[in-house]
C-alpha cells in the first residue's frame, strides 16, 4: 500500500534510509523538513504495518524533482520504487519534466529509471559523498 508520510513515520523512515544509505542518510531533522516544505509530497510503501519503501518529490514552477527514493534490501526488485514513482509523477499533472539524480555506480537503479521513461542528460561531478561519486541527472518528459 503507498500512502502519504506523516510526522508519525519520520523514526522508521530514518531506520529505513540508514538501512539503504548508511552514513550519507538524511537526519530525523532533514526528513521532517521534506515533510514540511509545501512544495514536496512523501509518500511511503507499507507492508505487514511496516513503512518499506519511502519517496520525496517537489513540484516547483512546473517541474518536479524526485528528492529521495529508498526502498528496503528485503524488498527491492518487486516493484515498490517503480510504483513510488509512478504514483508521485502522476499526482502533479501539471509538471513539464521530472529530473532526479542517482549515484553513477547504481545501475539497478538507473536501468528502472529508464524504463519509466527518464533519460541521461547531464552529470554532476562528486555530488556524492561516502563514497565520493558522481551523480548522473536523469529527465522524464511530460
Amino acid at each position: 500500500m503507498i500512502r502519504r508520510m506523516t510526522p508519525g513515520d519520520i523514526g522508521e523512515i530514518k531506520e529505513l534510509l540508514d538501512i539503504c544509505f548508511g552514513p550519507s542518510a538524511w537526519s530525523e531533522a532533514s526528513i521532517s523538513s521534506q515533510l514540511d516544505k509545501a512544495d514536496s509530497t512523501c509518500c511511503t510503501a507499507v507492508a505487514d504495518g511496516r513503512i518499506i519503501g519511502y519517496l520525496a518529490f517537489e513540484c516547483i514552477s512546473g517541474e518536479g524533482s524526485i528528492v529521495e527514493v529508498a526502498v528496503h534490501p528485503d524488498h527491492r526488485r518487486k516493484g515498490i520504487a517503480r510504483e513510488l514513482i509512478k504514483n508521485a509523477v502522476e499526482c502533479c499533472e501539471e509538471l513539464d519534466a521530472v529530473y532526479l539524480e542517482v549515484r553513477e555506480s547504481n545501475i539497478p537503479a538507473i536501468s528502472l529509471y529508464k524504463s519509466l521513461g527518464f533519460y541521461e542528460v547531464g552529470k554532476r561531478r562528486d555530488y556524492y559523498s561516502d563514497p565520493k561519486e558522481d551523480a548522473v541527472i536523469m529527465r522524464l518528459d511530460r
